[in-house]
């Protein structure tokens, strides 16, 4: 995988602890060292060896929802390639379990091959980790600044369908980080925005300020488009399963993503880029066997993040083409943790032994192999970790009283993330 050329010297790097007044950044009032901070896993990708196979384990077994199907990026395929392909193979699989539009991407292996030529991303099995931020100004500033500091850029605008304002990166093994604000939400209806919405794509790094998503609604249906007619996923009629209260298909629900498990050649590279450059916290570091990995958090969660030695691949028995050793899904609660867990085993998973040293954070927890042979991280419940420095004390009173920027409370921006675009 493509390595990150030599970056400038770092003042972040050279003070860690604290960086000169004209390298703080006003971050919604709020002095931080990036012009950004990441709140949480927003969602992630994969490329798929057998796609079918994989959308079976992930939507017919695991209860994904198909939120949208794209043909765009295949379209530009050689028609030798595209002659090659099965049908579902010429699609993007967009797929969630709330009300973002998407949580979990797939493509062909053979597609992102293609296309990841011109970027030196071909035979990844990953094509994105995805990471939410506090707005577009968050966006575009983090894109200058990590810019600015010698990182790669992929490129950065927006992608549809999913409308999310994103500037994409790569890490030092490769892999490629997207920062987002905000996901277009899918509502009681089940439609995602009709694809003659999609015209708002861009390309480049966008101008500020940019139209609310309510105005492009009421542009779109000022232009005639039916706004009612997008994609909407054909749900069989739930056969009965009462789960707490609730008729289900399945007896269970997945209620969150994460944390994400990176295997990686270089631990102490990768664990200076997701720090000083993306700003996570090392929660712990962790070894089994002479292996080591480093855990990391964006916010109160035990870790968000995970980092490998890639030794450890083989170790646990993975395929060399497996990037990930593992995603996190969170069921609702204990009890439909171990409905999923013999559920999914019931309909052929395999349950793959990790060594708890290498997974602190959670009490129980279960990975299964998925068709494509990456892990699926099953869990209901991570440690929460309160910050380490003293609350700050409250300050009462008018707006007039208060400074315009304050410091950063080490626990800034904490707890869970709007979902959606403003309106």
């Amino acid at each position: 995988m493509t390595k990150t050329p030599n970056r400038a010297p770092d003042p972040l790097e050279r003070q860690p602890d604290r960086a000169p007044a004209d390298e703080w950044h006003d971050v919604g009032g709020v002095r931080l060292r990036r012009p950004f901070k990441i709140r949480r896993l927003g969602h992630f990708g994969y490329n798929c060896v057998d796609i079918d196979a994989m959308l079976d384990f992930y939507v017919d077994s695991l209860g994904l929802i198909v939120s949208d199907r794209s043909g765009t990026m295949p379209a530009r395929l050689p028609a030798e390639i595209q002659a090659e392909l099965g049908p579902n193979e010429k699609m993007l699989h967009f797929t969630r379990f709330g009300s973002e539009h998407h949580q979990l991407v797939f493509i062909s292996q053979r597609v992102w091959d293609w296309v990841g030529q011109a970027n030196g991303s071909a035979g990844a099995s990953i094509n994105q980790v995805t990471w939410q931020v506090g707005s577009l100004a968050e966006v575009v500033g983090g894109a200058e600044w990590i810019w600015g500091r010698g990182e790669r850029l992929l490129r950065s605008g927006r992608d549809m369908p999913g409308s999310n304002w994103h500037t994409y990166l790569f890490d030092p093994e490769g892999h490629i980080n997207e920062l987002f604000y905000g996901m277009e939400q899918i509502g009681w209806d089940g439609l995602s925005k009709p694809s003659q919405m999609w015209s708002g794509v861009f390309h480049e790094r966008p101008s500020l300020p940019q139209p609310s998503e309510a105005t492009e609604v009421a542009d779109a249906g000022g232009a005639g488009i039916d706004i009612a007619s997008g994609h909407r996923a054909v749900e069989p009629t739930p056969d009965g399963v009462a789960v707490d209260g609730v008729v289900m298909r399945r007896p269970f629900k997945i209620v969150g993503i994460g944390p994400v498990s990176l295997f990686v050649e270089e631990l102490e590279a990768a664990k200076r880029f997701y720090t000083h450059i993306l700003g996570f916290d090392v929660r712990s570091e962790v070894g089994w066997n002479g292996h080591r990995g480093v855990l990391l958090s964006c916010g109160t969660d035990h870790h968000n993040l995970a980092l490998y030695e890639v030794g450890l691949r083989e170790a646990i028995g993975l395929d060399r083409r497996n990037d990930s050793m593992a995603l996190g899904f969170r069921l609702a609660n204990y009890r439909q943790l171990r409905a999923a867990v013999a559920h999914m085993v019931a309909r052929g998973a395999e349950e793959v032994q990790v060594p708890v040293e290498l997974v602190p954070g959670f009490d129980y927890v279960s990975h299964l192999r998925d068709p494509d042979g990456n892990l699926v991280q099953l869990y209901y419940y991570q440690r929460q970790c309160a910050p380490e420095d003293p609350f700050p004390a409250t300050v009462s009173g008018g707006a007039a009283q208060w400074p315009e920027v304050i410091d950063a409370p080490s626990d800034v921006f904490g707890g869970q993330q709007f979902l959606g675009p403003w309106q």
